[in-house]
């Protein structure tokens, strides 16, 4: 008797390693960049058959009030009902920047797969979890990738994840596991969801005086929508769709606005991250920054429609900065007779502050001057030379 209980518990301790899993654990890993603030991913599992993304979503309360976000893996009605949540099977963990090396989406514990839903209510707290196909070892940095924003929905996405994945290569002295194959349900979902294609842009928003971050807000528009994402280290990524053409602006409190344009037809297969840095130029006493995209009429000081846009948006960082007193300066080329483009100048700067006032802007905050062609930028005859030292400049009096 005692000799077959003996056997038996032999015969199953010898099973055991073929029963359990071997797990490698990383609790609230760093996470370099978050769409949104209210999803936490407070643990990843990597075990001989999945990667487990534990995540922990927390409402707020004020869904209403957020702006819309880079993609992720959830998404949100407005206010006027209670949020719904949802994870979409088309969610992938990839290798930063190798978009090639992605991990499928298998299935999710505590949250319904579109097109299924789960209301949440205020204060709510929802824990879940994302199992994905298991992240070759070796590889310890992981986006999370959901989607991307459209209209009224935001999505999720997790970029930079740092997870304790070691290469058992660089270790001899441990035999390598034998991984164990997904069972037949994980493979299914696995193979029915082809990965889909998608570029991006990252970068960071920076002083152009010091160089350092500087918390803003990117906005560009994509299929009728204004999306907007909202970065508080400076730094950005935002998921586009390939062959688009996107502009940019990007904008921070006490700082001059900036905008930037892309077209992304150049990875029509949505294989590559483009890159830009934003470099925003700080409201501040005794800083000058050129008003692009300003016309005239040719020798005239008549404002040409083209550059309404431009002035509207400086409209709007005056507005929101009411402290704020300037003066617009007026330069022209050497081209033409001295006094004439003296005056002509300072027509013009007179012309930009009587559009500012004619918004809103009150007359008192705005000096003008005109310096003609005494202060060029570069020097030179030819008409790219001649076309950059006409301009209109703004110097910051009072910040």
């Amino acid at each position: 008797m005692n000799v077959r209980i003996l056997a038996s518990l032999v015969m199953l301790f010898a099973a055991g390693p073929f029963i359990l899993t071997a797990q490698v654990i990383t609790r609230n890993p760093v996470v370099e960049e978050a769409s949104v603030n209210y999803v936490k991913i407070t643990k990843v599992e990597i075990t001989d058959r999945h990667t487990a993304i534990y995540l922990r979503f927390k409402d707020n309360g004020r869904m209403e009030e957020m702006p819309q976000q880079m993609p992720g893996p959830r998404f949100f009605q407005p206010r006027a009902s209670n949020p719904e949540i949802w994870i979409d099977p088309n969610t992938r963990l990839y290798k930063p920047g190798d978009v090639n090396t992605k991990f499928r989406f298998l299935r999710a514990e505590g949250i319904p797969t579109n097109p299924e839903r789960k209301q949440v209510e205020s204060g709510e707290t929802v824990e879940f979890i994302a199992y994905f196909e298991k992240v070759t070892p070796g590889i310890e940095i992981i986006d999370f990738y959901e989607g991307k924003s459209t209209g009224n929905t935001v999505a999720w996405n997790f970029y930079g994840i740092h997870i304790n994945n070691p290469d058992p290569r660089k270790k001899p002295s441990e035999a390598p596991k034998k991984a164990a194959m997904p069972d037949r349900e994980e493979t299914v979902a696995a193979e029915s969801k082809p990965a889909p294609a998608f570029t991006g842009l990252s970068g960071s928003v920076l002083d152009a005086a010091t160089g350092k971050p500087v918390p803003a807000v990117i906005s560009y528009m994509e299929g009728g929508d204004t999306i907007k994402i909202s970065t508080g280290s400076g730094k950005f990524r935002i998921a586009l769709e390939p062959g688009g053409k996107y502009v940019f602006k990007a904008a921070a409190e006490g700082f001059g606005d900036e905008t930037w344009e892309l077209d992304t037809s150049a990875d029509s297969a949505g294989t590559g991250v483009f890159r830009h840095d934003f470099r925003l130029s700080p409201l501040s006493e005794g800083t000058t920054f050129t008003l692009e995209n300003i016309y005239f009429e040719t020798s005239s000081y008549t404002l040409l429609s083209e550059s309404f846009d431009e002035l509207d948006k400086f409209v709007r960082i005056l507005n929101d900065n009411p402290r704020l007193r300037i003066r617009v300066e007026g330069h022209t080329d050497n081209v033409g007779d001295f006094d004439k483009n003296v005056e002509l100048s300072r027509n013009r700067a007179e012309s930009v502050k009587a559009y500012l006032v004619e918004k809103g802007i009150a007359a008192d905050r705005i000096e003008t001057r005109g310096y003609g062609p005494t202060k060029p930028i570069v020097k030179g005859n030819d008409e790219e030379q001649r076309q950059k030292n006409r301009r209109v400049e703004i110097v910051v009096l009072e910040s």
